[in-house]
Protein backbone atom coordinates (compact mmCIF):
# COMPACT_ATOMS: atom_id res chain seq x y z
CA UNK A 1 0.00 0.00 0.00
CA UNK A 2 1.24 3.91 -0.99
CA UNK A 3 2.66 5.90 2.28
CA UNK A 4 0.39 8.44 1.64
CA UNK A 5 -2.55 6.07 2.37
CA UNK A 6 -0.50 3.90 4.88
CA UNK A 7 0.72 6.58 7.09
CA UNK A 8 -3.01 8.24 7.65
CA UNK A 9 -4.13 4.89 8.26
CA UNK A 10 -1.58 4.36 11.06
CA UNK A 11 -1.66 7.55 12.54
CA UNK A 12 -5.43 7.30 12.68
CA UNK A 13 -5.65 4.13 14.32
CA UNK A 14 -2.81 4.52 17.20
CA UNK A 15 -5.15 7.44 17.32
CA UNK A 16 -7.42 5.09 19.53
CA UNK A 17 -4.90 3.83 21.83
CA UNK A 18 -5.83 6.32 24.27
CA UNK A 19 -8.82 5.62 24.48
CA UNK A 20 -8.36 1.64 24.78
CA UNK A 21 -5.78 2.55 28.04
CA UNK A 22 -8.79 5.05 29.03
CA UNK A 23 -11.32 2.09 28.93
CA UNK A 24 -8.60 -0.33 30.52
CA UNK A 25 -8.06 2.01 33.26
CA UNK A 26 -11.37 2.40 34.29
CA UNK A 27 -11.86 -1.27 34.49
CA UNK A 28 -8.43 -1.61 36.42
CA UNK A 29 -9.22 1.13 38.80
CA UNK A 30 -12.45 1.07 39.25
CA UNK A 31 -12.96 3.58 41.98
CA UNK A 32 -11.64 6.15 39.64
CA UNK A 33 -14.42 5.69 37.49
CA UNK A 34 -15.38 9.53 37.20
CA UNK A 35 -11.98 10.52 36.63
CA UNK A 36 -11.87 7.89 33.25
CA UNK A 37 -14.41 9.46 32.17
CA UNK A 38 -13.73 12.75 32.30
CA UNK A 39 -10.21 11.52 30.17
CA UNK A 40 -12.58 10.00 27.68
CA UNK A 41 -14.57 12.70 26.68
CA UNK A 42 -11.38 15.36 27.00
CA UNK A 43 -9.97 12.92 24.48
CA UNK A 44 -13.21 12.73 22.45
CA UNK A 45 -13.06 16.17 22.33
CA UNK A 46 -9.71 16.74 21.11
CA UNK A 47 -10.02 14.81 18.68
CA UNK A 48 -13.01 16.48 17.12
CA UNK A 49 -11.90 19.78 17.39
CA UNK A 50 -8.72 18.31 15.54
CA UNK A 51 -11.67 17.64 12.87
CA UNK A 52 -12.36 20.76 13.02
CA UNK A 53 -9.32 22.19 12.18
CA UNK A 54 -9.38 19.79 9.25
CA UNK A 55 -12.07 21.67 8.14
CA UNK A 56 -10.04 25.15 8.25
CA UNK A 57 -7.73 23.90 6.73
CA UNK A 58 -10.22 22.90 3.31
CA UNK A 59 -11.58 26.25 3.57
CA UNK A 60 -8.01 28.14 2.93
CA UNK A 61 -7.41 25.80 0.56
CA UNK A 62 -10.64 26.18 -1.39
CA UNK A 63 -10.21 29.81 -1.02
CA UNK A 64 -7.53 29.96 -2.78
CA UNK A 65 -8.49 27.57 -5.66
CA UNK A 66 -11.81 30.46 -5.67
CA UNK A 67 -14.44 28.31 -4.35
CA UNK A 68 -17.76 29.64 -3.68
CA UNK A 69 -17.96 32.01 -0.23
CA UNK A 70 -21.04 30.39 0.84
CA UNK A 71 -18.72 26.91 0.85
CA UNK A 72 -15.72 28.55 2.30
CA UNK A 73 -18.03 30.49 5.00
CA UNK A 74 -19.54 27.58 5.62
CA UNK A 75 -16.81 25.04 6.14
CA UNK A 76 -14.81 27.87 8.21
CA UNK A 77 -18.31 28.08 10.74
CA UNK A 78 -18.54 23.94 11.22
CA UNK A 79 -14.45 24.10 11.68
CA UNK A 80 -15.40 26.09 14.63
CA UNK A 81 -17.88 24.42 16.01
CA UNK A 82 -16.26 21.28 17.59
CA UNK A 83 -14.03 23.56 19.55
CA UNK A 84 -17.63 25.16 21.07
CA UNK A 85 -19.11 21.85 20.98
CA UNK A 86 -16.32 20.21 23.49
CA UNK A 87 -15.99 22.67 25.50
CA UNK A 88 -19.67 22.80 26.51
CA UNK A 89 -19.37 18.73 26.94
CA UNK A 90 -16.82 19.19 29.26
CA UNK A 91 -18.77 21.83 31.66
CA UNK A 92 -22.01 19.66 31.42
CA UNK A 93 -22.61 16.49 32.68
CA UNK A 94 -20.92 13.40 31.24
CA UNK A 95 -24.06 11.84 29.83
CA UNK A 96 -25.32 14.78 28.23
CA UNK A 97 -21.47 15.83 27.86
CA UNK A 98 -20.91 12.64 25.73
CA UNK A 99 -23.74 12.41 23.92
CA UNK A 100 -23.42 16.05 22.61
CA UNK A 101 -19.56 14.58 21.34
CA UNK A 102 -20.86 11.35 19.82
CA UNK A 103 -23.60 13.20 18.23
CA UNK A 104 -21.33 16.38 16.85
CA UNK A 105 -18.83 13.32 15.42
CA UNK A 106 -21.11 11.32 13.25
CA UNK A 107 -22.61 14.80 12.28
CA UNK A 108 -19.62 16.51 11.08
CA UNK A 109 -18.78 13.24 8.77
CA UNK A 110 -22.07 13.38 7.59
CA UNK A 111 -20.99 16.94 6.50
CA UNK A 112 -17.93 15.66 5.25
CA UNK A 113 -19.59 12.93 3.07
CA UNK A 114 -22.27 15.84 1.24
CA UNK A 115 -19.29 18.21 0.73
CA UNK A 116 -17.40 15.80 -1.17
CA UNK A 117 -19.81 15.32 -3.74
CA UNK A 118 -18.68 18.79 -4.66
CA UNK A 119 -14.91 18.98 -2.91
CA UNK A 120 -13.43 16.06 -3.95
CA UNK A 121 -11.32 14.56 -1.20
CA UNK A 122 -8.78 11.95 -1.17
CA UNK A 123 -10.47 8.08 -1.76
CA UNK A 124 -8.93 7.19 1.30
CA UNK A 125 -10.34 10.04 3.14
CA UNK A 126 -13.71 9.52 3.89
CA UNK A 127 -13.62 5.36 4.41
CA UNK A 128 -11.27 6.17 7.12
CA UNK A 129 -12.89 9.01 8.86
CA UNK A 130 -16.05 6.53 8.96
CA UNK A 131 -14.09 3.28 10.40
CA UNK A 132 -12.28 5.79 12.98
CA UNK A 133 -15.52 7.41 13.88
CA UNK A 134 -17.64 4.21 14.32
CA UNK A 135 -14.41 2.85 16.86
CA UNK A 136 -14.01 6.69 18.67
CA UNK A 137 -17.68 6.81 19.35
CA UNK A 138 -18.54 3.29 20.07
CA UNK A 139 -15.17 3.66 22.89
CA UNK A 140 -17.17 6.92 23.56
CA UNK A 141 -20.40 5.03 24.52
CA UNK A 142 -19.02 2.21 26.12
CA UNK A 143 -16.99 4.47 28.67
CA UNK A 144 -20.13 6.60 29.53
CA UNK A 145 -22.00 2.75 30.03
CA UNK A 146 -19.13 1.49 32.41
CA UNK A 147 -18.04 4.70 34.06
CA UNK A 148 -21.40 7.17 34.31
Amino acid sequence: MHLKRRLPQLLGFSGLLPMAGILGGGWLWSDHQDQWLFFALLYVGSIFSFLGGIQWGLAIQREVSNDTHLRFTTRLAVGVAPSLITFTALILSPIYGGLMLFTGLWLLLAFEWQCSETNPLPTWYLPLRLNLTLLLSSSLIAALWFFA
